[in-house]
């Protein structure tokens, strides 16, 4: 259906208090050949029929469904007395999975019998559906796309006592590998931490242009073409160096040009003047 590669869409609650309506019964996407959305609820407490459980009405992602849901209010009407329905008695932990296109509705929570009923969501959106979604999801923008392989990582995490979604922590530890590859003479290893300290992120905290140097001349030393342009920039302005050395400067470029390396050629050309 998605995979490994499914982003998270949203994450939030639903709640029902006695006395809420019962929903129209409704998809929660239009339909497209592929599925857009796939939705998991999770019950956070036994969910009994006078709560107003979610009616699931079975096959209803179809396209032929759907026509006849959007054609007319009687061709509705006659849809919905002609299907079949599921109500989803869930005991608390229970989940119900489901595809977004599937007609349901959440049932009528009764003033006297039911009781406060609790639905924590998760929908994770299908990068293989590129029609439109129809619904805007929870997530902030500020809250980095997760797929369901990192979701996954970070909730194993989780059993060794840490905080699974401090990405903090997952940053040292990527921070660390990065420092012992650098260590180890790996050239794109050495080019990436001295960025990081170039623009004083990743984790090394703020800019140091001495220890981005450093990194820059181990990665040009062994060739790499992006690590003498960026090094021959810091000799060009005298960033991180003793000194501005125009001469050096005018060197690393050609290498890095000699390499075909974007924007090397005009920047040696700049250099000579």
């Amino acid at each position: 259906l998605g995979g490994d590669d499914v982003t998270l869409y949203e994450l939030s609650a639903l709640i029902s208090e006695p006395g809420s309506p019962r929903q129209p019964v409704h998809p929660d996407n239009p339909y497209q050949d592929v599925p857009p959305l796939l939705t998991v609820f999770i019950a956070l407490q036994d969910i009994l029929p006078g709560m107003g459980p979610t009616s699931f009405l079975p096959r209803s992602h179809t396209a032929a469904t759907h026509a006849a849901y959007n054609d007319s209010v009687p061709a509705r009407d006659e849809l919905l007395q002609q299907s079949s329905s599921v109500a989803a008695l869930l005991r608390s932990g229970d989940v119900a999975l489901f595809d977004s296109r599937t007609m349901h509705c959440g049932g009528a929570n009764d003033a006297v019998e039911g009781d406060t009923r609790v639905l924590l969501y998760l929908s994770f959106r299908n990068p293989r559906a590129t029609e439109a979604i129809g619904n805007v999801g929870s997530m902030l923008p500020s809250i980095p796309s997760t797929t369901l392989r990192e979701l996954r990582a970070k909730l194993s995490r989780g059993t060794t006592g840490t905080d699974p979604f401090d990405d903090a922590q997952e940053a040292e530890s990527i921070l660390r590998s990065l420092r012992l590859a650098a260590a180890q003479g790996d050239a794109r290893s050495q080019l990436q931490l001295g960025t990081h300290y170039y623009l004083g992120e990743g984790g090394v905290g703020d800019v140091n242009p001495i220890e981005a140097v450093r990194w820059f001349e181990r990665a040009a030393d062994q060739g790499l073409a992006h690590a003498q342009f960026n090094l021959g920039f810091c000799y060009s302005v005298g960033m991180g160096v003793t000194e501005v050395d125009v001469e050096r400067a005018t060197e690393l470029f050609l290498k890095a040009a000699e390499q075909g390396h974007p924007g090397a050629r005009e920047a040696y050309d700049e250099a000579r003047g």
